[in-house]
C-alpha cells in the first residue's frame, strides 16, 4: 500500500506539458491592414493570452501575385507587436477574403492554392503538416488534458464556397464531413468554431452565413443534433464588434462573438439590425478573448470585446450546457 501512494504522488508530481495544460485566456481578432500602425498588439499582449486565433483578413493582400501577397505578410511578422504576441503565446489561424486574395472571393480565385502556402508559412504551419496536402486551410487543434480539454475548429468559408446568390456550399462536403467529425465524439470539454464570416447575424447587407441559407440552416442543424456537444463561435469580416446569441435553434443559449478590426475601426453603423444582439455593438478598434473557469463541473466561459486599452467594451459570462 505505502508503494502505491508513494507511486501516485509521484505521477501527481510530473508537471503537465504544454499540450497538457487547460486553457484558460485566448484572444482573438482579425481586418489587420499591415500598411496601418497597430497598437492593438501591445494591449492583447497584456492580457496574457495563452492563444491567439487570428479570424482572417490577417493582411490585405488582394492580389494574383504571390510575391506581393508573401511581401505583405512578412510586413506583418516583422510588427514589433505581432512579434513580441507571437514570442509569447501559440498563434493559429484561418483566413478571409483578402488574405485569401481577392474581395468576396470564393472558390473562382484562381490562386487559392497558392494563397494556402503561403497563410500556412505566416502562421508557422510546418513544412509536412497536412494542412498543406489538403484543399482548404481548415483544421482542428487540441489543448488541454483529459476532462479539461478545448478543441478549436477553425472552418474555411473561402476555398470551397460557390458564389453568392447560388445558395451553393461554403464549405464544400469534404469540409462538411470533416466538421462533423470533429464534433461527435469529441473528448472536449470546450468547442470553439472559428467562421471568418457571421453566422448568426442575418440583418446586414454584408456577407454571411445567411447569404447562403441552406448551409447556414445546415450548420444550425448539426449544432442542435443531441451527439454534437455546445459550441462557441468566433468571427470577424465586419469592422465591427458584437456579441450575438441564438437561444432557439440549438437547444441551447448559441453565443458568437464578432471581433474586427484589429486597426480599422468604424464599420457598420450604430443603428445596424440584429435581433440577435446582445446589447450594442462596438465599432472602434477591438480584440476578443474568451476566459474559462475550470472550477466547476461544468466550464464557465466570459466573452468579452476589448479595446485599445485592453478594458471589456462588452462581455457575456455562459455556461456550455443544453
Amino acid at each position: 500500500m505505502k508503494k502505491v501512494v508513494q507511486l501516485l504522488a509521484a505521477l501527481i508530481a510530473v508537471p503537465l506539458t504544454a499540450a497538457e495544460e487547460p486553457l484558460t485566456r485566448i484572444a482573438f481578432g482579425s481586418c489587420y491592414r499591415e500598411t496601418k500602425p497597430a497598437p492593438v498588439f501591445e494591449a492583447i499582449t497584456a492580457t496574457k493570452p495563452e492563444w491567439f486565433v487570428w479570424l482572417g483578413d490577417n493582411v490585405y493582400g488582394d492580389t494574383d501575385d504571390m510575391a506581393v501577397l508573401r511581401a505583405k505578410y512578412q510586413v506583418a511578422t516583422a510588427l514589433p507587436g505581432y512579434a513580441a504576441l507571437r514570442a509569447s503565446c501559440r498563434v493559429i489561424g484561418t483566413w478571409d477574403d483578402h488574405d485569401f486574395g481577392k474581395n468576396d472571393a470564393g472558390k473562382d480565385y484562381p490562386m487559392r492554392r497558392e494563397s494556402q502556402q503561403e497563410l500556412l508559412d505566416f502562421l508557422g504551419e510546418p513544412a509536412d503538416s497536412p494542412r498543406r496536402q489538403q484543399e482548404g486551410v481548415y483544421w482542428s487543434y487540441d489543448q488541454g488534458p483529459e476532462g479539461k480539454k478545448v478543441r478549436f475548429i477553425l472552418l474555411d468559408t473561402r476555398y470551397h464556397r460557390d458564389s453568392p446568390g447560388s445558395d451553393g456550399t461554403v464549405l464544400g462536403e469534404a469540409q462538411w464531413k470533416w466538421l462533423e467529425s470533429q464534433l461527435v465524439g469529441s473528448p472536449a470539454g470546450v468547442h470553439v468554431i472559428a467562421s471568418s464570416i457571421q453566422i448568426l447575424p442575418s440583418e446586414h447587407r454584408f456577407e454571411k452565413w445567411a447569404n447562403f441559407p441552406g448551409e447556414r440552416e445546415r450548420l444550425l442543424a448539426l449544432l442542435a443534433r443531441r451527439d454534437v456537444p455546445p459550441v462557441i463561435l468566433l468571427s470577424g469580416d465586419r469592422h465591427v464588434g458584437e456579441i450575438s446569441v441564438d437561444r432557439q435553434s440549438c437547444g441551447y443559449p448559441l453565443h458568437e462573438i464578432t471581433s474586427s478590426s484589429l486597426n480599422q475601426g468604424g464599420g457598420g453603423s450604430d443603428h445596424e439590425a440584429n435581433r440577435l444582439r446582445v446589447g450594442p455593438n462596438f465599432r472602434a478598434v477591438n480584440f476578443g478573448t474568451l476566459s474559462i473557469d475550470w472550477s466547476r463541473t461544468v466550464p464557465v466561459i466570459t466573452a468579452a470585446l476589448r479595446g485599445l486599452d485592453g478594458a471589456p467594451q462588452r462581455a457575456v459570462t455562459f455556461e456550455l450546457v443544453r
